[in-house]
C-alpha cells in the first residue's frame, strides 16, 4: 500500500473516531442533563415532606400525656444507623409507610430568632433526625447536665438544624417537654470533626446545665456545635404568649386559657 494511499486512511479513520466521540459525550451530556432534571423535580418533593413530618410532630400537636409515654418507646442510639440526608431516602421511606405520627415525640425545640420550631424524638434513627431532632444518650433530661440533640444540616436554610448555621451569640434556645420550658443562652458556637463526640458527653455534676445542638456544616463533613448555658426554667402554664407562640402551642392547652 503506497503512503498516500496509507495516510488517507488514516484520515478517513480519524474523522470516524470523531465522529464516534462526539456522539458519546452527546449522549452522557444527555444522561446528566436527564439525571440534572429529575433531581430537580424531586428536590421539592423532599422538601414539602420534611415540612409536613415535622409540622405534624410539633409539640403544639401532641400532648404531655403522650411525651410520657413516648419517653418509654423502645429505640435505638446506634450513631451509625445515621445516613446523609437525599430525596431518595425521604421519598422511599415515605412511599414504604413510614408515618410521622408513630415517632416518639419526646418534647420540642425552638429557636425564635433563626424561625426553627421542630420537634424532639426519642433515639438516633434516620427517619427521626430527617423528621426533627433526636436525642443521642438514652439517659438525658431536659434542664439536668448536657442536653445534646442533632439533625440532618439542609441546602435549604429553614429546614430542620441548617438554621443553626445563621444563630448568635446570646440567642435563646427554648426546650419543653409540655411540662416546663428550659431556656438556654447561646454561648457557644464551633466547628469541630466528626470525632469531636465529647461535646455530646455529660458535663460535671454542679455545673450548670446546657443543651448542644449538632448538625453537618455546608460541606457535609464536619460537624457545626451549637451550645447554650440554662438560665431560666418555668412551668408551660406560666410561660409567655411569646414563647407558646415560638412552639405554635394554643394559650388553652398551655393551661392560660
Amino acid at each position: 500500500m503506497s503512503k498516500e494511499r496509507r495516510m488517507r486512511r488514516e484520515v478517513h479513520y480519524n474523522k470516524k473516531q470523531k465522529r464516534r466521540g462526539g456522539k458519546w459525550r452527546i449522549v452522557l451530556a444527555s444522561l446528566l442533563i436527564l439525571v440534572g432534571l429529575a433531581l430537580f423535580a424531586v428536590e421539592p418533593i423532599k422538601n414539602q415532606m420534611i415540612r409536613q413530618g415535622t409540622e405534624t410532630n410539633t409539640v403544639g400537636n401532641v400532648t404531655r400525656e403522650d411525651i410520657v409515654q413516648n419517653q418509654q418507646a423502645d429505640v435505638t442510639y446506634d450513631w451509625n444507623d445515621i445516613s446523609t440526608l437525599n430525596a431518595a431516602t425521604v421519598i422511599g421511606d415515605n412511599l414504604s409507610g413510614v408515618n410521622a405520627e408513630e415517632l416518639p415525640v419526646v418534647g420540642g425545640i425552638a429557636i425564635p430568632a433563626v424561625g426553627m420550631n421542630l420537634p424532639i424524638h426519642l433515639g438516633v434513627s434516620n427517619v427521626g433526625m430527617y423528621l426533627g431532632a433526636g436525642t443521642l444518650y438514652p439517659e438525658q433530661k431536659m434542664g439536668e447536665s448536657n442536653y445534646p440533640l442533632a439533625s440532618h444540616h439542609s441546602v435549604h436554610d429553614d429546614l430542620l438544624f441548617a438554621p443553626l448555621l445563621r444563630v448568635e451569640y446570646g440567642d435563646v434556645i427554648y426546650l419543653t417537654d409540655l411540662e416546663n420550658v428550659y431556656a438556654y443562652e447561646i454561648d457557644r458556637i464551633e466547628t469541630v470533626p466528626p470525632t469531636a463526640v465529647e461535646v455530646a458527653e455529660p458535663i460535671p455534676e454542679g455545673e450548670t446545665p446546657i443543651v448542644t445542638l449538632i448538625t453537618c456544616d455546608y460541606d457535609l463533613i464536619d460537624r457545626v456545635i451549637v451550645q447554650g448555658t440554662l438560665i431560666d426554667t418555668v412551668p408551660i402554664n406560666e410561660a409567655s404568649e411569646e414563647v407558646l407562640d415560638a412552639f405554635e402551642i394554643p394559650t388553652t392547652e398551655a393551661g392560660l386559657g
